[in-house]
């Protein structure tokens, strides 16, 4: 029998501690494997550059997984915080659950729109710190320019006032147009994504979860199951891949090179299965190996 659940509120601290850690091991392990390919020309050809380049895969082992968990700690918090805040307002993720172990579905709408007004959230703190910097070092650029010659002329003031002018008005619509831009972009994405799932499920299995249920309807995700999580994501990768391909192939038709579109199509489809799978497969596995460590993901839900 499916159920259908709504996230009410994600329990902050386990959720940031789990995704930021899984992004240091998996940042770990792409160092390992980056410094193994970097091994590879240094041992045909141990000249200076390459044993710089060396060096610096080595020391990348150390440095990736520290910077990724604290910009995981940064997103993931963040996140978190922003979805229990809007929550209340738009209401939370739906997931269509099977006896509390497989997700069957995702209503699309609930989805799209909770994740959209977050990514537009998000890209909106990041203009509101980004714009008004490039307001406050435009008049200096102007500056500069003002007094460069170009070809032997100076650049007229009223077009250097004209050109700082532009650069302040553009700045603050930027913070008003990137969010609603990203708003729009991320809930047609979503929607899509969300429309996939729920033709893919039923064929092949959903996402297979194993829940803890502790006091006031928090479930805690004690494991993922890899092979279903990776099949799943690496289907519906691969479908917009293919429909990435379509595309490349209409846009190479016009320019009458059919077999590069045709090349781009089996690139993508191909590549988005493969490497999908790989990566939610190995992101599964690392969570089931941390969580009896750290704890899992907790989730309200009703």
């Amino acid at each position: 029998m499916v159920d259908i659940k709504e996230i009410k509120s994600i329990e902050i601290v386990p959720y940031t501690l789990m995704t930021s850690s899984v992004s240091a091991v998996w940042a770990f392990i792409y160092a390992i494997f980056t410094l193994i390919l970097g091994l590879i020309p240094f041992a045909i050809s141990p000249t200076p550059a390459n044993s710089a380049a060396l060096w610096f895969y080595i020391a990348s082992i150390v440095s990736s997984p520290v910077i990724s968990f604290i910009l995981g700690v940064l997103q993931s918090f963040l996140f978190a915080l922003i979805y229990n805040l809007l929550v209340p307002k738009l209401g939370g993720i739906k997931l269509g659950l099977e006896n509390l172990s497989e997700i069957k579905s995702i209503p699309v709408v609930p989805f799209a729109l909770i994740t959209s007004t977050i990514s537009a959230v998000f890209v909106l703190i990041i203009a509101l710190i980004v714009m008004p910097l490039v307001a406050a070092y435009i008049p200096v650029v102007s500056q500069i320019m003002s007094s460069l010659p170009l070809n032997g002329t100076t650049i007229p003031a009223g077009s250097i006032s004209a050109f700082g002018t532009f650069g302040v008005i553009g700045s603050i619509l930027s913070i008003i147009i990137l969010p609603i831009a990203a708003f729009i972009i991320i809930f047609i994405v979503n929607a899509i994504l969300a429309t996939l799932y729920n033709l893919v499920a039923p064929r092949i299995g959903g996402i297979k979860l194993e829940f803890a249920v502790n006091a006031d309807n928090m479930y805690e995700i004690v494991s993922v199951a890899p092979v279903q999580l990776a099949l799943i994501s690496a289907v519906i990768a691969a479908i917009c891949g293919i429909i990435i391909g379509i595309i490349a192939i209409i846009i190479s038709a016009a320019y009458g090179s059919v077999i590069v579109g045709a090349m781009f199509l089996a690139g993508f489809t191909i590549g988005f299965l493969v490497g999908v799978f790989i990566v939610y497969a190995i992101m599964a596995i690392i969570y089931n190996f941390l969580r009896p460590r750290i704890g899992g993901i907790k989730l309200e839900l009703q």
